[in-house]
């Protein structure tokens, strides 16, 4: 079970001080199985092959022993490498067939041409080292099934933290209050769609939108109302664009934005006049509005094909002069231009 301690150990199933003592444990039994086979007779032949597969066996318990210290150490357990791992459970592994393969081939020689009485007692030995043939086995096939058992979790947890990124990227861009957009998504959205405008040499529109006397409702209704006043104007704006190129936003307080791509400018008037018509057509009172006594808005909006040399900042500036005559016109307005 050494390799068994040493995957449990990196993942934390067991303590530094149940790891060390385990792998004592299991050096003790490797100690004894072997010295039960060299209590056997062995014929001077022999001595070469016995001395080389001691010399190994001594060489994966001193690296048995190392990692033991690692523990002891305080070390960190990854620091074990699982690659190193393997190529000493596949050298000794192929040391002791070879030892087998030997002692085989020189019991069928014996067994040929001496007496039958020697058959038990080297079937006694093909069967212990068979016994330590197959532990070794047993090492390396538990490693190699819990290495693609690791790999397989890495890959789970890999694809599991992919999500939960999307879903944190998501929530950064996202404004909690009324679950559309935010302004940070804003600035990387209105630049990326700016600059690709641009260079297809097509129109892009920029509404700025206010409800109107958004602080007397504030004051009239509370602002637990007041938030679902920003809610409720936010869903009307969302639902209304059905493309997927176009974007709705929370720019802050009151006061949203909206972006439509590649759209000419009579659409795009069109688009306007309807989310003005759709938060009208709420019907959310309103006392604070002297003009219509419930909740409207007021857009601002430009529809222009801009160029590389158009600062994008000029939509904005337009925009938001287009979004004050448009309240003082009396809100509940649209004002659309298609020049800076």
């Amino acid at each position: 079970e050494l390799e068994s301690n040493i995957y449990r150990w990196r993942e934390k199933v067991i303590s530094d001080e149940e790891f060390a003592r385990n792998i004592t444990l299991g050096l003790a039994n490797i100690d004894q199985m072997w010295a039960s086979y060299l209590s056997h007779h062995k014929r001077p032949e022999e001595v070469a092959y016995v001395t080389y597969t001691d010399e190994r066996i001594d060489t994966m318990k001193r690296y048995f022993e190392e990692i033991r210290s690692l523990s002891a150490q305080q070390t960190h357990p990854s620091a074990v490498s699982l690659i190193t791992l393997s190529d000493n459970i596949t050298s000794i592994h192929n040391t002791i067939s070879q030892l087998i393969s030997y002692e085989i081939n020189v019991a069928k020689y014996e067994r040929a041409v001496t007496l039958s009485h020697h058959e038990d007692s080297l079937m006694q030995l093909a069967v212990m080292l068979g016994i330590i043939l197959l532990g070794v086995m047993t090492f390396a096939w538990r490693i190699f099934a819990q290495i693609e058992q690791q790999q397989q979790q890495l890959l789970n947890s890999s694809q599991a933290l992919q999500h939960l990124n999307v879903k944190l990227e998501q929530a950064s861009y996202t404004d909690t209050l009324t679950g559309i957009f935010n302004r940070r998504y804003f600035n990387l959205v209105y630049e990326r769609e700016f600059k690709r405008a641009s260079r297809s040499e097509k129109p892009i529109t920029f509404i700025m939108v206010d409800i109107d006397y958004f602080k007397p409702y504030n004051d009239t209704y509370g602002h637990l109302q007041g938030d679902v006043a920003l809610q409720s104007v936010a869903h009307i704006l969302k639902t209304s664009l059905s493309r997927p190129g176009d974007f709705a936003f929370r720019l802050g307080g009151e006061e949203f934005g909206i972006i439509l791509t590649d759209t000419d400018a009579k659409s795009a008037r069109q688009m306007t006049e309807r989310l003005r018509f759709n938060v009208e057509s709420l019907n959310m009172e309103h006392k604070g509005n002297k003009n219509t006594g419930i909740v409207t808005i007021s857009l601002g909006a430009i529809c222009v094909t801009p160029t590389m040399s158009m600062g994008n900042e000029s939509l904005l500036h337009t925009a938001d002069a287009n979004l004050y005559a448009a309240k003082e016109r009396g809100r509940n307005q649209v004002v659309f231009t298609t020049t800076l």
